[in-house]
């Protein structure tokens, strides 16, 4: 009930901030961001609720003349602030939620890059490493978020360009050092027929799960395992096998790495792209 009513908030949300002026949607649109950013294990609802209200309190000032800067002030920074500050901390239940889900799609990813492996196997240290350090990822890209919403100060594009670089790369660094050096006491391999069996069973748990459940955020992920897993199965079905050499065909490694992240790209902006026009 909870989750509905977060989503309905989120979707009437989108609608009503189509009647504020470019200043004031400019404007709110930060407050939206620094609140949703304020905590991802915080309660959606809310979240979702003071914003709503805040978005009400625009518009009706909106309508007597009053832009939002002149109802807020110069520095809602400080409201949202006071606001934020008295509500409720994050319970063990939404920890455990929001933290699984990101463990879970790190360890989809983990998987299925073991697909196109000759012998599928599956390091359990990596897993859980790569899971762990998922959820810290994720829990700082958020507080960076937050914190940098209201720096007014403008930097040269140079010093972002390298600012971006290096907040990409360090924890791009991090993800193949846990590769290269975990503890190979770890690694489960599963053999013929099981291997074949076991990527069929994954492709059609995540297919039913994304599509059954409507979760668009995940259809770029699930074209990008879905192809891998059809290019593994190919590697096990002996008459494909031995044409694609085991893997080892130049044409295969080209198409293994250019299109399941071509499908990724494709598919995340259709669905961006339906998203923006319904908003």
């Amino acid at each position: 009930m909870k989750n509905n009513t977060a989503k309905q908030l989120i979707e009437q949300n989108n609608k009503d901030r189509q009647q504020l002026t470019p200043e004031n949607k400019e404007y709110y649109e930060d407050i939206l961001v620094y609140m949703r950013t304020f905590g991802i294990f915080h309660e959606e609802l809310e979240t979702e609720r003071h914003l709503m209200t805040i978005l009400q309190d625009i518009l009706e000032a909106q309508k007597h003349g009053e832009s939002a800067e002149e109802y807020f002030g110069k520095n809602p920074k400080e409201i949202v602030d006071q606001l934020t500050k008295q509500f409720d901390k994050p319970s063990w239940k939404s920890i455990f939620k929001i933290s699984g889900l990101i463990f879970l799609i790190s360890s989809f990813y983990t998987i299925g890059g073991g697909f196109i492996a000759p012998t599928l196997q599956v390091n359990v240290f990596i897993l859980l490493m790569d899971g762990i350090l998922s959820i810290a990822l994720v829990y700082w890209a958020f507080k960076l978020l937050h914190w940098s919403i209201y720096i007014k100060k403008q930097f040269p594009k140079l010093i972002k360009f390298f600012v971006a670089w290096i907040l990409v790369m360090i924890p791009f660094g991090l993800f193949i050092l846990i590769n290269l050096y975990a503890p190979k006491q770890g690694i489960v391999k599963i053999g013929s027929p099981f291997d074949w069996m076991a990527i069929l069973i994954i492709l059609i748990m995540a297919i039913v799960y994304v599509l059954f459940k409507k979760k668009r955020d995940f259809y770029g992920s699930l074209a990008y395992i879905v192809s891998l897993g059809v290019f593994g199965l190919l590697l096990r079905i002996p008459q494909t096998k031995e044409l694609f050499q085991g893997g080892k065909n130049p044409t295969f490694l080209v198409l293994v790495i250019i299109l399941p992240l071509a499908l990724f790209g494709l598919v995340n902006w259709l669905v961006f792209r339906e998203t923006k026009e319904e908003n």
